[in-house]
């Protein structure tokens, strides 16, 4: 993943940063191919028909993704795919909506990446079914040592964007450590989690952004990819998300009444 930006099999995003910062949108390097359909609660927000991040599917007419990824293309131009295992092979499994709304949080800094979470009101209601199901919210946050698991299309090295779903587990850090010198050195904010890829060297990358990180026995997001350092495979600089968990209450609110000033699509 990229510093402080998206995965790409999770995606690679560079933004503005301030000093030290490097922002981009990462993919899973060193995961594993995921068994067809075994995660469809997964989504591929697109722009042209090129995906760009990843996103978890929470209600029919919704999914959450990260506020960063908006940076990649206009919304009119955005499309949300569902039940996709092959970015080069939709079939008769998938389903593809326009954007009706965006949603993000109201306190995204897209300079400390802190609230970097987006809801995205779909034009249609999904059709669920054995590759399209949804997910729900953790009630708690993982951990320090737990092991949860990241999927995604992003960047594989040099090699492009994965054709194929991408998973990869991860373990979860104590964020004392992550934000000590040898670390993000103070820049992780108490409602962001890192993580280290399992196998050492494993990481989200460029396109993974976006990714819901899912931890617990039964499923459930527990965070937001949002982004990592300039090599997404430094163990000093590891990816971070954004817990959901601490913004449970504002994605509920928004699943039921949407937002105030949605962002519509336009040319």
């Amino acid at each position: 993943m990229g510093a402080r930006g998206c995965l790409g099999p999770l995606l690679l995003l560079l933004l503005p940063l301030p000093s030290a910062w490097a922002w981009l949108q990462p993919s899973i390097i060193g995961g594993h191919e995921a068994k067809p359909h075994s995660r469809p609660y997964m989504a591929s927000l697109q722009f042209g028909g090129v995906h760009a991040c990843g996103a978890a599917l929470l209600h029919r007419r919704w999914v959450l993704t990260a506020a960063h990824c908006l940076a990649r293309g206009t919304l009119a131009n955005g499309r949300v795919v569902v039940g996709l295992h092959s970015l080069r092979d939709r079939g008769a499994a998938t389903q593809t909506f326009p954007i009706r709304a965006a949603c993000p949080h109201p306190g995204y800094d897209r300079g400390t990446m802190e609230n970097d979470l987006l809801l995205l009101q779909l034009e249609g209601p999904v059709t669920l079914g054995r590759t399209r199901r949804l997910i729900g919210l953790s009630g708690r946050g993982p951990a320090a040592g737990a092991t949860c698991s990241l999927a995604g299309w992003g960047l594989r090295g040099r090699g492009g964007l994965s054709p194929t779903l991408q998973e990869l587990e991860v373990k979860v850090m104590d964020p004392r450590m992550c934000n000590n010198s040898r670390f993000w050195d103070g820049g992780i904010a108490p409602t962001m989690i890192c993580f280290q890829g399992q196998p050492r060297g494993s990481a989200p990358a460029k396109g993974d952004s976006g990714g819901p990180l899912v931890c617990g026995e039964r499923a459930a997001v527990a965070g937001v990819m949002s982004f990592s350092g300039p090599d997404v495979t430094d163990p000093f600089k590891p990816p971070v998300a954004t817990s959901t968990v601490k913004y449970k209450k504002w994605i509920q609110k928004t699943l039921q009444r949407g937002c105030k000033s949605p962002q519509p699509p336009r040319d």
